[in-house]
């Protein structure tokens, strides 16, 4: 309030950034106390992803202990562990302003290379999902595995065109604001699908007779 009052010309009235880009989520959550809720947050985000991942790799191992699996794929958790890793420096980062190309451009690294990594997580495990269907019936939602497949493909293109826009083409702040906005916020709808997924088994999982 402050600042606003000594320098109004600083600030633009926001409508919606969803819609109209006005600002970045880094700039909303730039200035104290914004960036102390904004960037605890962040980290609190990267330690329920870590568990997330492993919780995942835990499930998937119990299921081969039970030798209702046969084999999986460990990459969602190494890709997972690697996205946990990108988004703890971009928390590490925020609030910090040096005057410095190479400092801009690191932290736009490290930004692309958490999405990368976790779109490479959230592909390879639903790859797993789908590859283990068949095994996977009595304890999944099949419905909800196939809209988790669409929605990857969805997140997977758009990040490409999205990527090509920005690489090779000119698109105004208000545009790349917009397209931030509305990426992570998509992004988040893999974790609820995630929780529809799975199906509620009032008793253990137990080893098929024979084994």
């Amino acid at each position: 309030v402050n600042a606003k009052e000594k320098n109004s010309s600083g600030f633009a009235k926001i409508k919606n950034p969803y819609f109209y880009g006005e600002v970045s989520i880094s700039r909303t959550a730039r200035y104290f106390p914004s960036i102390l809720i904004f960037k605890s947050l962040i980290i609190l985000s990267t330690f329920l992803l870590f568990v997330y991942w492993k919780n995942n790799l835990n499930l998937f191992n119990e299921l081969e202990n039970k030798n209702i699996l046969v084999k999986f794929s460990k990459k969602f958790f190494y890709f997972g562990i690697f996205s946990c890793i990108f988004l703890a420096l971009h928390a590490t980062f925020l609030g910090l302003d040096f005057d410095s190309k190479l400092f801009v451009k690191m932290r736009r690294l490290i930004i692309i290379l958490f999405i990368i990594f976790e779109i490479l997580a959230q592909i390879s495990l639903t790859k797993n999902l789908f590859k283990l269907r068949e095994k996977l019936k009595k304890y999944i939602h099949l419905l909800i595995l196939k809209i988790k497949i669409i929605f990857v493909l969805i997140v997977f293109f758009t990040t490409c065109i999205a990527f090509t826009i920005l690489v090779f083409g000119d698109p105004s702040s208000a545009f790349k604001h917009t397209l931030e906005w509305n990426y992570f916020a998509f992004l988040l709808v893999y974790y609820m699908l995630s929780r529809l997924l799975w199906k509620k088994i009032k008793t253990p999982i137990h080893t098929p007779e024979g084994a």
